[in-house]
């Protein structure tokens, strides 16, 4: 991962935390404005004043991020090792981390890992000489309904736990083709967002891609993201050599 991405993913950091400071002065402030304003003109404008600053800068925030989303052009993230990471290496590191009971197998080429390192993690590995997406979508979805019946994994968890949890989609392929690229080329954002967090990584050779991340990111989506670096540094990078 290059400098650039780096100062990227701090802004966006920086950006949501000050959004959310920034929201909740906006609800302190009137609250407390409406508190005040028969009791002290004077600090009721105040709070009012400071509500007012907070919603322009949400409101210019906005214009900001749409301005970026259009002009921009976000390519995947890309980490290289100093090795092939090959599928069969990784599926051994997975193997290492996990027991037996946490490991589902539809074929050769598709593989299902339960594991709890940095997330509460259900990953799947991919492989693929040339990737063909529908392809690639009823193997998960036949890998995830048996992991599903055979670990009795309920689809059912609060906000809580689910915070903790991720899916990882991992594509090992021969070459990047066009339907691989775009795929890897999505916003993580969006998929970062929802309850449980899915995320799609692709190994081509000695480097591993993810998602650009972009748009109005909040933290906990941020938080993830680096997680998932985080992920692909201690996990796959070092234990592909």
């Amino acid at each position: 991962m290059n400098k650039e991405t780096k100062l990227h993913i701090k802004k966006l950091q920086n950006r949501a935390i000050l959004s959310l400071v920034a929201i909740l002065l906006t609800f302190m402030s009137i609250a407390y404005g409406v508190l005040f304003l028969f009791a002290s003109f004077f600090a009721a404008a105040v709070f009012f004043a400071i509500a007012i600053i907070s919603i322009v800068y949400l409101i210019y925030i906005s214009c900001v991020v749409k301005k970026e989303s259009k002009e921009s052009v976000y390519k995947p993230v890309v980490f290289s090792s100093s090795e092939v990471v090959s599928f069969e290496k990784s599926v051994a590191v997975f193997e290492n981390l996990t027991d037996k009971e946490n490991q589902i197998t539809t074929s050769n080429d598709v593989r299902f890992f339960r594991l709890n390192e940095i997330f509460e993690l259900r990953a799947v590995l991919y492989k693929s000489a040339d990737f063909i997406k529908k392809d690639f979508n009823n193997a998960k979805h036949c890998i995830n309904k048996k992991a599903n019946k055979e670990l009795n994994i309920s689809s059912r968890v609060n906000r809580f736990e689910a915070g903790k949890m991720m899916r990882f989609n991992i594509i090992f392929a021969d070459t990047l083709n066009d339907e691989l690229y775009q795929l890897v080329s999505q916003n993580a954002n969006h998929n970062l967002t929802r309850v449980e967090g899915i995320i799609n990584i692709v190994i081509v050779g000695n480097q591993i891609m993810i998602p650009p991340i972009y748009g109005d990111c909040d933290l906990g989506t941020i938080i993830r993201y680096k997680n998932v670096i985080k992920f692909i540094n201690n996990i796959l990078l070092n234990n592909s050599k």
